[in-house]
């Protein structure tokens, strides 16, 4: 009996799975699987202004100007969501036994309760300092910036 019950699920298991990745896009097992991507910080570059530098990271958190009159803009972007297998089985598990009433509630938004998503929870956010010059050209860019960090006076980076 209880590897009867156990075929029974797996195969609901595999039923919601197929679904998902078939039929609702939005699924939040593919979702999940997938991960969601962040904002493209691979177009910034030297020489690129500053409006179309924060046309993709909007406006900074922070900034200021060095005695050399290298002006640094520290921005926080959404790095995006990275794929989870063990967030992904346990959305299927949460689909077969709801008989996917769980998707329902989340495709459907029309609950009154407010709460974070799984992904807004695991969202990555990352801090990146660009410094321009009196142009408002970037003269260089550091990734992974953090608070601790020293930058360098004349806003370029050292090494490659």
């Amino acid at each position: 009996m209880k590897r009867m019950v156990h075929k029974v699920l797996a195969t609901l298991f595999a039923v919601a799975v197929v679904l998902c990745a078939t039929i609702l896009p939005g699924c939040t097992v593919t979702t999940a699987l997938r991960g969601e991507p962040g904002i493209d910080i691979g177009t910034l570059e030297r020489g690129l202004s500053r409006s179309d530098a924060e046309a993709i990271l909007g406006p900074p958190v922070r900034e200021w100007t060095t005695s050399s009159n290298v002006r640094y803009r520290i921005y926080r972007y959404d790095a995006g969501v990275p794929p989870s297998k063990g967030d992904a089985v346990a959305m299927g598990f949460l689909d077969v036994i709801s008989l996917g009433l769980v998707e329902l509630y989340e495709a459907t938004g029309l609950t009154d309760i407010s709460h974070p998503s799984e992904n807004d929870i695991r969202r990555i956010w990352r801090q990146i300092a660009i410094s321009y010059d009196t142009d408002e050209r970037i003269v260089g860019l550091f990734r992974d910036f953090s608070d601790l960090d020293v930058l360098p006076d004349d806003g370029r980076p050292t090494g490659p």
